[in-house]
């Protein structure tokens, strides 16, 4: 079952979607989308999920409806994860001007909430303000610039055993000091690049219990 699913999503994937564009279809194309879309309207939704497996066989280009309508198709069989990721390629398609954008986003997280138990957000950054790039005190060193040194673990000296004794030096990297530059910040306190709370993305998914 698991491999069908993921034949089925990978279908979906590589099929030529009309995006937004005035095209002619194919006659089994509407055969197949007008078929499918009947049997949801009678409840029969394992076979609509029939005629949309053929639909995306198609080397035809199809409406970008119809990964709406199988995205509803699998919410009403219980099949979450395809419903969601149905949904996720209409609003891919055409974006937040879609007619059916907000019954997306909302069948969207219905389907996290019967999947999970909760719903994820998009919420911006509070860090780098949905920037992706942020200038902040350094975490490794926590901005003061400098770290105890690796190679002597910061006591200044090199241990060497041997068979006459323990032989001691000073440390060459930190010049027995036992401190060296952060080798983050590399002294100037701050990190400079990819969001470290987002991880470069600009957002963050919060959890939010179901309505």
């Amino acid at each position: 079952m698991k491999h069908l699913v993921l034949v089925i999503l990978f279908s979906i994937s590589c099929s030529v979607f009309a995006h937004n564009h005035q095209v002619q279809y194919d006659s089994l194309v509407e055969v197949y989308y007008t078929s499918a879309k009947k049997f949801m309207e009678t409840k029969q939704y394992d076979s609509a999920h029939a005629r949309f497996k053929e639909l995306f066989k198609l080397k035809s280009i199809i409406p970008d409806e119809a990964a709406y309508y199988y995205g509803l198709n699998q919410f009403y069989r219980a099949k979450y994860k395809p419903a969601q990721q149905g949904f996720e390629k209409y609003i891919r398609l055409r974006g937040d001007k879609g007619a059916l954008f907000d019954s997306s986003v909302y069948y969207i997280a219905r389907s996290q909430c019967y999947e999970k138990g909760y719903v994820e957000e998009k919420q911006e950054c509070t860090l780098c303000h949905g920037t992706s790039h942020s200038k902040i005190k350094c975490l490794k060193c926590k901005g003061v610039g400098k770290e105890y040194c690796s190679i002597c673990s910061g006591s200044g000296v090199i241990i060497s055993r041997g068979n006459m004794g323990d032989s001691y030096q000073k440390c060459y990297k930190c010049e027995g000091t036992g401190i060296t530059l952060c080798s983050v910040c590399n002294g100037t306190t701050f990190q400079d690049g990819d969001c470290p709370q987002c991880k470069g993305k600009g957002f963050v998914l919060v959890r939010k219990e179901c309505k």
